[in-house]
């Protein structure tokens, strides 16, 4: 009987041992950021408190599935609230988020140091990351439209699409204004050729209708100006664009179909035999073809260049909208000095 009071004190002693030191993780763990999706950069963060009356050192270690993903070693004076962190990356799926601290020692001041454990050594927390495909921060899981083209992905399943991969619209044909008499509705132009310009960013109005007269006009004043740089080059080789004679088929009833084409020949055109004046000879038609040469490349170069400006409307509507603005400027500017 006296061996058994000590020996049920040294029972006890361990759990009396241990609840004696207030110390460990406060209210679990929590994340930099409310929400996030797979392949986000996240840091977990826990708080270690100390009450035990002494200083206290530990080691804290971040698990992600039974699979280490950090660790650190923290130190916390009596009364003191510390926090821990550690960054991580995590993929899709299910995952289940622990932290622990251990080798948690108690440092008083003139004694040696103490190994003990503490009351909240384990803080987990089991979550699912999804992948949010569009960056709408809503996941696909809760996403009626992974990709966000606009169809929902129960149509893109239907249809045999991919839910997850991003489908262009279609281009919506251009308005021309004008009522089709049978129809008794806008018609339309499939084309958008015209729709170069800044008038590509506007929605159907004046300004667009402006605009997009501006592009067509260019656009005419570009083949036109090809054209003639084209017949001008033709001129100085010597040959002359000319127009296919559109082939006739009969077929046996008699009665002939017109083919038409409009590919260009080019032909030479026939030699010249009248005597040709005689250039002026020697220094002075060296010199005026020199000159001659001269201004016939710059010719040449500021057509190149007009006819390469013109390929870009949106910039012939820049500058003239710039013009415009320059010149209401110079005139308010002028309108409101006052007389000295």
């Amino acid at each position: 009987m006296k061996w058994g009071i000590p020996l049920l004190f040294l029972l006890l002693s361990p759990t009396l041992h241990a609840q004696e030191f207030n110390a460990g993780f406060v209210q679990g763990l929590w994340y930099s950021q409310e929400s996030f999706f797979a392949n986000d950069r996240v840091r977990i963060y826990v708080a270690i408190r100390n009450n035990t009356g002494s200083d206290l050192t530990g080691t804290v270690e971040f698990y992600d599935n039974d699979e280490r993903i950090g660790r650190s070693t923290v130190s916390a004076l009596d009364g003191r609230i510390i926090e821990s962190w550690v960054d991580w990356e995590p993929d899709f799926g299910e995952h289940r988020i622990s932290a622990s601290i251990s080798k948690i020692e108690l440092h008083t001041v003139g004694e040696k140091t103490e190994a003990v454990e503490v009351r909240s050594a384990l803080a987990e927390d089991v979550m699912f990351v999804d992948v949010d495909t569009d960056g709408d921060t809503v996941g696909n899981k809760d996403d009626i439209d992974d990709d966000g083209d606009g169809i929902s992905d129960t149509v893109e399943q239907t249809n045999g699409t991919n839910p997850l991969v991003f489908d262009e619209p279609p281009a919506e044909p251009d308005v021309d204004g004008e009522i089709d008499s049978e129809t008794n509705e806008p018609t339309t132009r499939t084309g958008t050729s015209s729709r170069q310009g800044l008038e590509q960013y506007l929605t159907p109005s004046r300004a667009d209708t402006m605009l997009g007269s501006i592009t067509e006009y260019t656009q005419e004043l570009k083949k036109d100006i090809d054209d003639y740089r084209a017949e001008r080059s033709a001129k100085r080789t010597g040959e002359t664009i000319e127009t296919k004679t559109p082939e006739i088929a009969v077929d046996k009833d008699g009665f002939g179909e017109i083919t038409r084409s409009d590919e260009a020949v080019a032909i030479e055109e026939p030699k010249d035999e009248r005597p040709k004046p005689e250039k002026p000879g020697g220094f002075m038609g060296d010199l005026i073809s020199f000159i001659g040469s001269i201004f016939g490349g710059i010719f040449t170069g500021a057509l190149a260049v007009i006819s390469w400006t013109l390929t870009y409307p949106i910039l012939i509507q820049l500058l003239l909208l710039f013009g415009i603005l320059y010149g209401m400027y110079r005139i308010a500017k002028k309108l409101g000095s006052r007389p000295s």
